[in-house]
């Protein structure tokens, strides 16, 4: 694999861009090239660096890690970095060998060869970006290249390869892989956590030395592991690659969970709890959250965490990059969110952020608003009166099952069917009925009875869908916001719903037409859902037909105030329908509700 990519870098050198040119001027000495800033010799490359005392201490590097025992095995020609000996500091002893290899490239790269902004693979597979200045583009190359952020000093031309003297030793820059590994667990281990536990290690038999047996006969390894992330595989994208142009935001402990706190706070404040859920554990309870723990919560971070393209400190800040994509699609808002931008990390394969404060959206912390109409039968008199407020409709009932139940997934999510609220027609002989109804939700009180209350909506940007019976009378619908005085203000104009076209779009909760419409974590590509089923994906308590694409709830109570909302239902025809059926109402955030 790394003989393509050495060969990928070498094609991609092949366009010159001084105006330097490569004479094979080569005797038994070392000698002046034609090119001035080239010097070239007969030597091969290991016999000219251990010619020079100069550069001993770089040669028994070299010698100590297999170095010169790897480059005649190789068959190939190179490109050797070397410093001399007032420029040289000994690594680490376990630095040591990946040190030595950052500094040999199996190309062999002339300077005219070098373009600006060239990356060179390098034997440890991490890449060195060459740079070039204005002198070094005109063809003066001696200190106006360089390798990282090593200067060029001097150029050898020998038998098999380029020698490069440089200013500094070679400082390569950590992986997003390796930058992880290397977070501070006393301030980052939430994130951390996060990473390294969506993914996991597989032995790399094909790739590990056998060094001896034990003593029942097992071949001992030195061992080499390949990192495993399903969470990355499916994006391709491969935190240790050196292909990888990415950035990646890094979330302290502290920032986690003060949004944590806030979010929890913020539901709290609008009269949620970790019981307003939505197919968890196998309970069909009726709306809402996508927060019953901090997993919940943190699976967003790790999902917005990611990106597959390089931001700069000047894309972050640019009015084009407001709102940015994760690799999971998850949407971080630049003009929300705050970055240390004095401080971007810059990394082999991307750049890395540290988030100063951040907050979860409401898109995350709402996943939809959905209930029905059928609500109407745990309401006591004064209730339903109060919610459910009508002009010329009588007889409410609620049909029991009136589509029978059915789940796709048998043993994991409960049968659901329809039990809709009916009303009859009062007057045949007046063209006119009216229904205002104010959401509600019912919760079983533990003492045999129900607790009813309004549902608040949280203000914001919101796609609202409903469900009646098939081939019900043509009507129109209005969301208005409610506040807390008792004022009404309309979020938007009436729409005018077909409903008697004998389409199904808006058949109890069938609704086929929009996209993204199924309850959370239903995913129609589940192994286990029969064949025989896929045809009805659309009937399980989808969000219903359309009623508004986009509708603003206004924050008609303060900032960040939950509102009141009242559904104005009507219609000038409602005599020729005799009976009226209501199945439900449904509210899903846009990706705009931040």
């Amino acid at each position: 694999m790394n003989k393509l990519l050495y060969l990928g870098v070498a094609a991609m050198l092949l366009a010159g861009c001084g105006n330097l040119e490569d004479e094979d001027y080569y005797s038994s000495n070392t000698v002046r090239n034609e090119n001035s800033d080239i010097l070239s010799t007969d030597l091969s490359v290991v016999d000219y660096i251990q010619s020079r005392s100069d550069l001993s201490k770089m040669s028994e590097l070299f010698q100590q890690q297999g170095i010169y025992e790897q480059m005649p095995n190789s068959g190939e020609l190179h490109t050797v970095l070397v410093v001399t000996n007032d420029n040289y500091s000994a690594p680490e002893a376990d630095e040591a060998e990946k040190v030595a290899k950052s500094h040999v490239t199996n190309i062999s790269v002339s300077p005219s060869k070098l373009n600006n902004g060239d990356r060179l693979l390098m034997w440890h597979d991490k890449y060195v970006t060459i740079t070039l200045d204005e002198e070094a583009l005109s063809g003066s190359v001696i200190g106006h290249i360089l390798f990282n952020s090593s200067t060029l000093e001097q150029v050898v031309k020998a038998q098999d390869g380029f020698i490069y003297v440089i200013s500094d030793m070679i400082v390569t820059p950590t992986s997003l892989q390796d930058y992880i590994n290397g977070l501070d667990d006393t301030k980052y281990s939430r994130f951390k956590q996060l990473v390294l536990s969506s993914g996991g290690q597989e032995f790399d038999k094909a790739n590990s030395k056998a060094i001896g047996v034990d003593v029942n006969g097992n071949t001992i390894y030195d061992s080499v592991f390949i990192y495993t992330n399903t969470f990355f595989d499916a994006k391709n994208f491969d935190l240790s690659s050196e292909a990888l142009k990415a950035t990646m935001l890094v979330f302290s402990n502290d920032v986690i969970e003060k949004a944590l706190d806030e979010a929890k706070a913020k539901l709290k404040s609008w009269g949620y709890d970790h019981k307003m859920q939505l197919l968890r554990n196998g309970s069909l309870d009726s709306v809402y959250v996508g927060y019953t723990s901090d997993e919940d919560l943190e699976k967003w971070i790790l999902e917005v965490a990611f990106f597959k393209k390089t931001y700069s400190v000047e894309d972050l800040k640019s009015e084009d990059n407001v709102s940015i994509k994760s690799i999971y699609d998850r949407i971080w808002r630049n003009d929300i969110q705050t970055l240390d931008l004095d401080n971007p990390v810059s990394l082999s394969n991307g750049v890395a952020y540290e988030v100063k404060d951040f907050r979860i959206p409401n898109n995350r912390l709402i996943y939809r608003l959905h209930e029905e109409f059928n609500s109407y039968a745990k309401c006591n008199t004064e209730q339903a009166g109060l919610y459910f407020k009508t002009k010329n409709m009588t007889s409410p009932k609620v049909s029991s099952n009136e589509v029978a139940p059915w789940t796709p997934l048998s043993g994991v999510w409960e049968a659901h069917g329809n039990s809709p609220l009916t009303y009859k027609i009062e007057d045949n002989t007046v063209a006119h009925f009216e229904f205002d109804y104010t959401p509600i939700f019912v919760r079983d009180n533990g003492e045999g009875g129900y607790d009813v209350r309004v549902l608040m909506v949280p203000p914001g940007t919101y796609r609202m869908a409903m469900g009646f019976k098939q081939n019900m009378t043509a009507m129109s619908v209005q969301l208005i916001a409610v506040d807390e005085a008792g004022d009404q203000f309309e979020c938007a104009d009436a729409v005018a719903l077909a409903l008697s076209d004998g389409s199904t779009t808006y058949h109890y909760d069938r609704g086929a037409t929009l996209s993204n419409r199924l309850p959370e974590y239903y995913d129609v590509t589940d192994s286990r859902f029969d064949e025989s089923l896929k045809s009805k994906f659309g009937y399980y308590w989808t969000d219903g037909g359309p009623v508004y694409t986009e509708v603003v709830v206004p924050a008609v109570n303060g900032e960040g105030k939950a509102v009141q909302l009242l559904i104005h239902m009507t219609s000038e025809n409602g005599t020729s329908a005799g009976t009226l059926t209501f199945n439900h109402w449904c509210l899903r955030p846009t990706e705009n509700n931040y």
